[in-house]
């Protein structure tokens, strides 16, 4: 059967999965129906540049008539992969279904699967007992009640709004800084849990409010204001509230499989070489390679998965077996369960099966060659490739051609990196300190605000665009930061359209 002739049948094949499921899914709307690859689009720079309180804009920055797009003549062909390899061989071309995408290379028996996994994703989980006990076990206290709750389209979710209001995609984590380390709350643990099942008591309402910032190129960073159940009492004095923006999913498998040593090789905790940049690998106390989350607090896919389970949606699984209760809270520990656990090890296996084969959008080329070369030579003359490392290698898997030593671009080190006093949290995270955030790739950025148009950016949705983002990195970043701030219009513009087409 020819390569053409698969795909064909793939597409069908997920087709038919998909229509049934949309209909079901009241979280995630359906994709709007495009052909264009070269689809414009806006979205953030995670970790590319700077913080708003780091230094005077006005002294750096130009005015829009002043020198254009001038650039080092250096060349940039390593930053620009050619459009099929951004995700190696998990590279789709197609925008139709954007963030939620099969792999163009799948064969029939994978797409059965990565179907699979895709329906326990978008599935809304029920209460137990239920009448379809595959999808019972909610809570009992929870933020949403499926996986594309948070990721709409395996994309980014609306996080804050109008009035201090915060979405479900925004999670609340609460640490407590003491002697014997960090610490979740006493009573209501690592995560804020606003929502609840039938018969019992929710733990309580969040809302935001934006602080003072000494610049004008950024709102304010957002602060978060709890109010407690009154049936649970307060929170710990010392108790911090960090906002924790939800991600889209692209390229997480692939990321997943990069050697630890590959990781490794690009550390410079004590900055050695003098460049500034000291990125660091986040060991966790296992002695594992945190890679994942703001913080990459948690190794592998699988326990992402897991403990997004079990912390957003009250969801039982093999990696994480206890319920979202502390002791106090009787009321949750009296709740039925669905089942021991509520995912079994087929379904965690399918949820990460699906993750994994979701496919790396093609590199958009929609700018012309031209601009992107400019944006190109900035992006390295900020230096933003000394954490946005542009290319990484999957380890060897002979039993798995498509994933093994697959060549990536998602613009990422995977490291801890200090990025300043403007974009510390209130307290540091597991073995991160507050300043610390791990390098958020940019493969599939460009593709964010064509999903959510009111999506915001950084950890914590401070960001309501793409340049903005930049703006608030400081720190190892401040370099960059001033380069950035010292462009003008037009260089500012082919940086942003080269980010886009990543």
């Amino acid at each position: 059967m020819s390569t053409t002739h698969l795909n064909h049948l793939q597409r069908l094949a997920w087709a038919a999965v998909a229509a049934a499921l949309w209909a079901g899914c009241s979280d995630a709307p359906a994709p709007a129906s495009t052909t264009d690859a070269n689809f414009d689009t806006t979205s953030d720079l995670a970790d590319a540049t700077s913080r708003p309180d780091a230094g005077d804009a006005s002294d750096t920055r130009e005015s829009s008539d002043s020198s254009d797009t001038s650039t080092p003549p250096v060349s940039v062909e390593h930053l620009l992969p050619p459009v099929e390899q951004t995700g190696g061989a998990l590279t789709s071309d197609s925008t139709q279904w954007r963030f939620m995408e099969l792999a163009d290379t799948l064969g029939l028996e994978q797409t059965l699967r990565f179907s699979q996994g895709r329906e326990l994703f978008v599935a809304e989980w029920e209460p137990a007992p239920s009448s379809r006990p595959v999808i019972d076990g909610l809570g009992p206290h929870f933020n949403e009640v499926s996986c594309a709750g948070c990721h709409p389209s395996s994309g980014r979710p609306a996080t804050l709004g109008p009035d201090g209001q915060v979405h479900p995609g925004l999670l609340i984590r609460l640490v407590r800084e003491t002697d014997q380390g960090r610490l979740p709350d006493p009573v209501f643990g690592p995560q804020f849990q606003p929502r609840s099942i039938a018969g019992v008591a929710a733990e309580g309402h969040v809302s935001w409010y934006p602080t003072a910032t000494s610049s004008d190129n950024n709102h304010g960073a957002p602060r978060f204001s709890i109010e407690p159940h009154p049936s649970y009492g307060a929170l710990h004095p010392d108790t911090r509230a960090l906002g924790r923006a939800s991600p889209h999913l692209v390229g997480l498998g692939l990321l997943d499989l990069v050697a630890d040593a590959t990781i490794l090789e690009a550390a410079d905790p004590e900055d050695a070489d003098g460049d500034g940049i000291s990125g660091r690998p986040n060991i966790l106390d296992d002695g594992r390679l945190g890679r994942f989350g703001w913080k990459a607090l948690q190794p592998t896919l699988r326990g992402q998965s897991a403990m997004a389970l079990a912390q957003d949606m009250g969801i039982t699984s093999p990696e994480v077996m206890a319920e979202n209760c502390s002791a106090s809270q009787h009321d949750c520990l009296q709740s039925p369960s669905g089942g021991s656990p509520e995912v079994d090890e087929q379904g965690l296996a399918a949820l990460v099966e699906y993750q994994r084969y979701i496919g790396v959008p093609a590199v958009r080329r929609h700018a012309g060659r031209a601009t992107l070369e400019a944006g190109a030579r900035h992006f390295d003359a900020a230096g933003c490739t000394g954490c946005h490392r542009p290319k990484l290698v999957t380890r060897a898997l002979p039993d798995r051609p498509l994933l093994s030593e697959q060549i990536l671009h998602p613009f990422t080190d995977l490291l801890l990196h200090d990025m300043g006093e403007g974009l510390s949290d209130p307290a540091g995270e597991g073995n991160a300190g507050a300043r610390e955030w791990r390098t958020a790739p940019l493969w599939g950025l460009g593709l964010v605000e064509s999903l959510n148009p009111n999506a915001r950016f950084l950890h914590d949705g401070r960001a309501q665009n793409l340049e903005e983002a930049i703006l608030w990195h400081g720190g190892e970043a401040d370099p960059a930061r001033r380069y950035v701030e010292a462009l003008n219009d037009d260089g500012r513009r082919a940086l942003l359209e080269f980010v886009r087409s990543l």
